[in-house]
């Protein structure tokens, strides 16, 4: 098979980047304000109870709270695939008032739940943070941030919601727009918050928990209003219709979406199990890893966009009955992928220390780190084939095999890290390569069970009928 030969390679290109790249534009600017974000806090002091605390003690805080968080929100941010999913079947199969539904139950539900969440932290923060092994006086700064930073947990049901709508129609935008605002906001209420300028009292870790709230808020505001206001939807949701939404239909939503929330929570636990081996090797070392990871995750941004792209093109070539055109995208996607890749894998080779000092002046940090992140070069491309297959089998609707796959990585991933950081003695260096490990043999597999086409070991009957002749 030629892939550049083929009839369809320039119509769904341009589909896949009409998706994309806004995604991928609003993910790249959210890195950067997470990496400028991580560069502030890591030239801050503070003193805490006499001690102080320089950048490496702010960076492991927050990482101490970034994990654990992760694992509760990304339940919430993952219940948006089964929306995108669905509402992009139901619009390619053409039942309109079947998507509405989807959206509507999934605005109201999901809000619910956050709130349940967000509840979850206000209580037992202190208690999760004990269980990992976080010490005085890195615990009073890990609570001050998780108090300010979980409050975005109200509103961000409503938002991963209404995010999953826009993508599940195509129209992408939106959330660009907001992306966009959201990061700019961020990054001027950090400096001002964090540093104290321009008269703002001067709030540290406080300051950077507030911006990401605030920030994050009044970009939610800003998407609802296009999506009350946008002509460019094929179906309208009003707040009369999300309030009346019955349960029953939420509970089918829950099939497709549960599956891929417990896949990102685990994926997150895995993190947080990751975060408490590193707490068992020194205090610094959190944040090392914290570091690189903010680091390391950059290039996923470029071409995160064209995997949530195959995912609705995929769903709706699903609800089509076209398994070609679903196996078409995702190879389309994987190969716009790996060429995002090269660039990133050449640098964090080439000049690790020197991307390291944009983030930290502190040349100690930087002589542990850098073989790290030359260490995470070669995972980049196992990474992004896993990535894409992966959404594509989300696409087919198929998010238990996905969780089947993230248990067994879980387990596999833990387990060697365990055994290369301690037994053999690697350290962290046996974490990095673990993760390699774990990204080259779960990209394999997964990619095999997507261009198979059929019905994984969940399912009785194919997911989708197959034509009788095929494009690719």
């Amino acid at each position: 098979m030629n892939l550049f030969k083929s009839p369809n390679f320039k119509p769904f290109s341009k589909q896949m980047f009409r998706i994309a790249l806004p995604i991928a534009l609003s993910g790249i600017i959210m890195q950067l304000q997470m990496l400028i974000d991580t560069a502030f806090l890591a030239r801050y002091t503070t003193n805490i109870n006499g001690n102080v605390l320089t950048g490496s003690d702010i960076l492991s805080a927050v990482g101490n709270v970034f994990f654990p968080y992760m694992v509760t929100i990304s339940f919430i941010w993952a219940l948006g695939t089964g929306v995108v999913v669905l509402v992009s079947q139901h619009l390619g199969a053409n039942n309109t008032d079947q998507a509405r539904t989807v959206g509507n139950v999934a605005i109201k539900f999901n809000t619910l739940l956050s709130w349940i969440v967000f509840a979850f932290w206000f209580f037992f923060a202190k208690k999760i943070f004990t269980i990992m092994g976080v010490q005085e006086p890195i615990l009073t700064l890990s609570l001050q941030y998780i108090t300010f930073v979980s409050i975005e947990l109200i509103y961000m049901g409503a938002s991963t919601s209404v995010s999953a709508i826009f993508q599940g129609t195509g129209n992408t935008k939106p959330e660009m727009y907001a992306g966009i605002f959201r990061s700019v906001l961020h990054i001027v209420l950090d400096y001002l918050l964090i540093f104290g300028n321009f008269g703002f009292p001067e709030m540290g870790v406080v300051g950077a928990g507030i911006a990401s709230t605030a920030s994050g808020f009044i970009s939610t505001i800003l998407m609802i209003l296009i999506f009350v206001k946008t002509k460019d939807m094929p179906f309208k949701v009003t707040l009369k219709s999300i309030i009346i939404a019955p349960i029953k239909p939420y509970i089918k939503l829950l099939k497709t979406a549960l599956p891929a929330s417990l896949e990102e929570m685990l994926w997150n636990f895995g993190n947080l199990v990751l975060a408490y081996f590193l707490n068992l090797l020194n205090t610094e070392a959190v944040g090392i890893y914290r570091l690189v990871y903010q680091i390391e995750i950059t290039p996923i941004f470029f071409y995160l966009g064209i995997a949530r792209a195959v995912t609705t093109l995929v769903g709706q070539r699903t609800g089509a009955r076209d398994l070609a055109g679903a196996r078409e995208s995702a190879l389309i996607g994987t190969f716009y992928s790996i060429c995002s890749c090269v660039l990133f894998t050449a640098a964090f080779i080439l000049i690790p220390k020197l991307i390291l000092s944009i983030f930290t002046p502190d040349m100690q940090l930087i002589g542990k780190a850098a073989p790290l992140l030359m260490i995470t070069a070669f995972t980049m491309m196992p990474r992004a084939v896993n990535i894409i297959s992966g959404n594509g089998i989300r696409g087919y609707g198929d998010t238990l095999w996905m969780l089947a796959t993230q248990i067994f990585g879980i387990l596999f991933l833990l387990t060697l890290a365990y055994i290369l950081m301690f037994p053999v003695g690697l350290g962290i260096y046996g974490l990095f390569i673990a993760m390699f490990s774990d990204e080259t043999l779960r990209g394999i597999i997964n990619t095999v069970r997507f261009y198979r086409g059929e019905t994984s070991l969940f399912h009785k009957t194919p997911l989708i009928n197959k034509p009788t002749t095929e494009t690719v």
